[in-house]
């Protein structure tokens, strides 16, 4: 990656939650993005979220290792999936895309690594809001997940 040549965003078609293992690459953690959109029938192999973001888009996530936030499963906004859509407790309708953009193949240890990893999180934090704000201009809302939910939130409603 150059200064000027960030690393290009493309996203995996969708996957069932079931089947998110299938987009895991265990050669060491990968930067990079995420969508969760909720489906009542499963999407065409050959459908890919961007840059047509689609209405059923719940959340976009940004990470610093793919393999582990969100593909392990043990995603803090699940909870609050099922709280949403409590009809889906099993997560049948839940799917995935996602987005690598840069290998670190030896870790965030070395000076080099974690000096390229602060700008590139930087790179990553914007796109995540220049997707959630795609998203809202073309639907009129944010996506149904972009909240955490809190004691604020749980007061509102």
């Amino acid at each position: 990656m150059t200064r000027t040549n960030p690393p290009p965003i493309e996203f995996t078609h969708w996957v069932s939650w079931a089947d998110r293992g299938t987009l895991r690459r265990a050669d060491g953690p990968w930067l990079g993005l995420y969508l969760w959109a909720r489906f009542d029938r499963a999407p065409s192999q050959s459908t890919k979220p961007y840059p047509s973001l689609p209405e059923q888009l719940i959340y976009i996530g940004e990470t610093k290792h793919l393999d582990l936030r969100p593909l392990a499963g043990r995603h803090h906004r699940l909870a609050h999936y099922r709280d949403t859509f409590p009809d889906d407790r099993d997560l049948q309708r839940l799917y995935i895309s996602v987005c690598h953009l840069y290998h670190f193949k030896d870790g965030y240890k070395t000076a080099a690594a974690s000096a390229l990893y602060a700008n590139l999180r930087v790179y990553t934090q914007h796109i995540e809001a220049q997707l959630y704000w795609e998203y809202t201009r073309r639907w009129g809302r944010p996506p149904a997940l972009h909240y955490k939910k809190g004691r604020k939130d749980a007061d509102v409603m």
